[in-house]
């Protein structure tokens, strides 16, 4: 019989949901109140949507000479954009010490199809106010667009979940 090794370390403890989210949670409370002092706005802890769109901006900014908008902390310092580099590089680095890493080949049409749904991805959640958090936030302070937003989101989660399982299904 094969020995199931057991876990060690961050592993177990990331095993418990309840003490992944509390520990994720107070480490994004904490960048957060890093954020504030360094000029961050409101809700800007962690935003693929936003830092992204930063990202883009300073650099077109810097290269052309244009002043399309950025936060205040994007053009302070590299902190916010470079959180979506961070992202890549530790989802990568995750990827190898797992033994999950593998590349796949798509067609031209796979690849289009990916750049097209980003592409709407981006849109749709810089024009509802960005992500999740800042939507609930939003929630939070009475704005009644920010629950259309939200819905969308539940919406879109629920079709992409569904798109997944039929395409696991065909497997």
């Amino acid at each position: 019989m094969a020995e199931i090794k057991e876990k060690k370390g961050i592993d177990k403890i990331l095993k418990k949901p309840i003490t992944a989210g509390i520990i994720i949670g107070f480490l994004a409370a904490l960048v957060q109140g890093l954020l504030f002092p360094a000029g961050g706005p409101m809700a800007y802890g962690f935003c693929v949507a936003c830092h992204t769109r930063d990202l883009v901006d300073v650099i077109w900014n810097n290269i052309f000479g244009t002043k399309l908008f950025a936060a205040p902390i994007s053009t302070a310092g590299a902190l916010p954009v470079l959180t979506i580099i961070g992202v890549l590089i530790g989802a990568i680095v995750a990827a190898l010490i797992y033994r999950e890493f593998r590349i796949k080949k798509g067609n031209a049409k796979s690849c289009i199809k990916y750049a097209v749904g980003g592409f709407f991805f981006m849109i749709c959640a810089l024009l509802m106010g960005a992500c999740p958090y800042r939507i609930a936030l939003r929630i939070g302070y009475g704005d009644l667009i920010a629950i259309f937003g939200l819905i969308a989101i539940v919406i879109g989660v629920f079709i992409g979940v569904k798109i997944a399982l039929k395409k696991m299904e065909a497997k």
